[in-house]
């Protein structure tokens, strides 16, 4: 009997420890989540007791023929989706920034999915779980609006503004909705953005990965098929705004064609040194697949040989162009600079000559969006050579440095609401294929030339943007880039990505509020992965060890060798003191000590581990570790059990140990028997 209940008491810890033991996998393996327990700390019960008397909720699927704003009782309505539920913190939100943005009278917020397990009806009682695959929207961008209707499933706006506004009235809510959307920011009006989660979208499915998937790579976008043209057609007749439409078979998307007043030269500026076979294919191209005839090419070489400089004279007989020779070392933006200043177009168009033109309409479609008058630049999707494979579908400034989102992916398929097939306002676009006013470029002094290599693109587009113009990415618009075949791959040379890594400090040393930062994709979303997957937030480790110098305790000396069990593994990847941080009020210099460690053929997850730090008179310390997520580890210790959290670490503040050399060792207690581990890391942590 005594034995039947302590194994039923060892079952129940054993079985509590699987479920710790996979509540934090799930948070640690999703970045979103681990977002949500660390940025929303308001609960349900202190969203509920406020209230917030001017203020109405309309739901959206009631916005048909008969709808009136007029209707509305009070001053700020808030339009959802009956298909989700709205944060408990969105009312708040909403009030506020209304009441701290007098100029805004239009506002949208960012939302999330809400998983809904198929047969439930109700919604599952764990809120965070439960959610995922979160939509941080751009900033006000005109352009992704007349895409789709990116406002999603929540907005607000000042009834005063537009109750005058002539409703559709069209049986479709959906129609009538993208309508006032557009009615509401047209003529040179804005909407704001609150860049937090204010709506939950819900979704049925059978497990959170399929949902993901789903959303990731969802077709159906709000306003991006030619059903919606009619509406596009009303917003640019209100706006004087000449354009025709132009579908996407494959997708069903519908592009604006903007008409061009004219025929305004294009001038197409080529930097190029010993790439003869390149560039050729690059300017018959040019010649043979483009629609827009108006344009001259100058090509700028940096010193090519006396070979390749006769071929590329006999070449003009065939394909007329401008040669400009300049012996220098390479520097791109000076090449530039030096053929937009000889060019007599009244538009630049910036081309590596390894590109190729592959569709007649490219230059007709990038023209016409770069006459727009909030316009500043004009970027196309890059192809790798023969393929449906992504190289480049506008920049990001990721939390890594400026980047190509969608590197290497199949352009078969839509990703994260249509960034890679609709015309998206973003933050940069390659100068690979860049179109803009040559006014413009005057205006900025040209690119800068202290950025010879890389982000000088990024940089001209930081200052565009600065001045209050967009940065357009027309999706629509593809060419083929023959990559790297100009000057290599950076990533595969050290001295390349000293270099690299050098002008990135420059970069951002001349825009330091751009570090890191992207109001087009949102802190959030801005990853330096290739998907559009959400990042881990910075300090996610600290935050977890705040008040752990209050945990370093005294502890028993080690045992006698002979008796010591050192089953462990370990290893410590870092070691010594760290910087400075500001902890809450606190700014204390802190050691880290951080790695991996598991028990060989045991179930990790019933294991508790701490480190030990012993002195050199033998008095001994004992820490509590922070369990980490290796997907590393467990991807190469296929065969042990339950070992995605074998990582650790731990931060000790200054002042916490007295200043000696200290032995580490791990220690691992099973929480289903008397059984403890010991194992030297063979590593010494010096305190000061």
């Amino acid at each position: 009997m005594i034995k039947k209940v302590k194994a039923a008491i060892q079952d129940k810890i054993y079985q509590n420890c699987i479920n710790e033991y996979q509540s934090a996998l799930q948070c640690q393996s999703d970045a979103y989540l681990a977002w949500v327990r660390e940025t929303e700390l308001i609960s349900d019960k202190e969203g509920a007791e406020e209230s917030y008397p001017s203020l109405s909720v309309v739901y959206m699927e009631q916005c048909t023929e008969n709808f009136r704003l007029a209707d509305v009782g009070k001053e700020i309505v808030v339009f959802v989706s009956r298909e989700g539920k709205i944060s408990v913190r969105a009312f708040k939100e909403i009030v506020k920034y209304f009441d701290t943005h007098q100029d805004i009278d239009i506002v949208y917020a960012d939302e999330d999915i809400w998983m809904l397990p198929e047969g439930e009806d109700k919604d599952p009682d764990n809120e965070i779980t439960h959610r995922m695959s979160p939509w941080m929207k751009p900033m006000w961008s005109p352009d992704t609006l007349l895409s789709f209707q990116y406002f999603g499933n929540i907005f607000a706006i000042r009834k005063s503004a537009f109750v005058d506004l002539k409703w559709l009235a069209q049986e479709d809510w959906r129609q009538n909705i993208y309508d006032f959307v557009l009615q509401a920011t047209g003529q040179g009006k804005r909407a704001g953005h609150i860049e937090k989660i204010l709506f939950h979208a819900f979704r049925r499915g059978i497990d959170k990965e399929q949902v993901e998937q789903a959303v990731m790579l969802e077709r159906n976008l709000w306003g991006a098929d030619s059903d919606y043209d009619f509406i596009r057609e009303l917003a640019f007749d209100r706006r004087k705004i000449k354009a025709d439409f132009t579908r996407d078979e494959k997708t069903g998307y519908s592009y604006p064609l903007y008409r061009i007043d004219g025929k305004p030269l294009v001038s197409i500026i080529i930097p190029s040194k010993d790439n003869v076979d390149v560039l050729k294919q690059c300017i018959r191209s040019i010649y043979a697949k483009t629609a827009y005839q108006n344009f001259e090419i100058i090509v700028i070489d940096n010193g090519s040989t006396a070979q390749a400089r006769m071929m590329l004279e006999s070449f003009r007989e065939e394909c007329a162009f401008t040669y400009l020779y300049q012996p220098m070392e390479f520097n791109f933006s000076k090449m530039c600079n030096i053929g937009w200043k000889k060019a007599k177009g009244e538009y630049v168009l910036l081309l590596n000559d390894d590109m190729e033109v592959i569709e007649e309409s490219w230059l007709t479609r990038m023209l016409g969006q770069a006459a727009l008058s909030h316009v500043g630049a004009v970027g196309a999707k890059l192809l790798y050579p023969n393929t449906t494979l992504i190289q480049h579908a506008g920049i990001t400034n990721t939390c890594d440095g400026p980047g190509h989102k969608l590197r290497r992916m199949d352009d078969k398929e839509v990703y994260y609401y249509g960034r890679n097939k609709l015309i998206y306002d973003m933050i940069g676009a390659t100068a690979a294929c860049l179109l803009m006013k040559k006014s413009l470029l005057e205006s900025l002094g040209g690119l800068y030339e202290g950025l010879k290599v890389a982000y000088n693109d990024v940089d001209l587009c930081f200052r565009i943007i600065q001045k209050g113009l967009y940065i357009v990415q027309r999706n629509d618009v593809i060419l083929y880039h023959h990559e790297s075949l100009s000057r290599g791959d950076d990533l595969q040379d050290k001295a390349k990505i000293a270099r690299l890594l050098a002008e990135k400090d420059v970069l951002y040393g001349r825009h330091p509020k751009l570090y890191r930062q992207d109001p087009f994709v949102g802190w959030i979303m801005n990853s330096g992965e290739p998907e559009y997957d959400c990042r881990w937030i910075d300090g996610y480790e600290l935050a977890d060890i705040i008040g752990y110098e209050d945990k370093v305790i005294p502890s028993k000396p080690l045992p006698n060798m002979k008796r010591m069990n050192q089953a462990i593994m370990i290893t410590i990847e870092e070691c010594g003191k760290s910087e400075y941080q500001k902890i809450g009020n606190k700014r204390k210099g802190y050691y880290m000590l951080k790695g991996w460690a598991f028990v060989p053929g045991a179930d990790n997850a019933r294991y508790d581990m701490k480190l030990l730090l012993r002195n050199s008179k033998g008095k001994v310390w004992e820490i509590p570790v922070a369990k980490r997520y290796r997907k590393d580890v467990a991807a190469i210790m296929e065969n042990q059990i339950n070992v995605e959290m074998t990582g650790f670490c731990c931060w000790i503040y200054e002042g916490t140990l007295p200043a000696d050399t200290y032995e580490i060792w791990m220690t691992a207690k099973d929480a289903c028997s008397r059984q403890r581990l010991y194992r030297s890391a063979e590593k010494s942590l010096v305190i000061e």
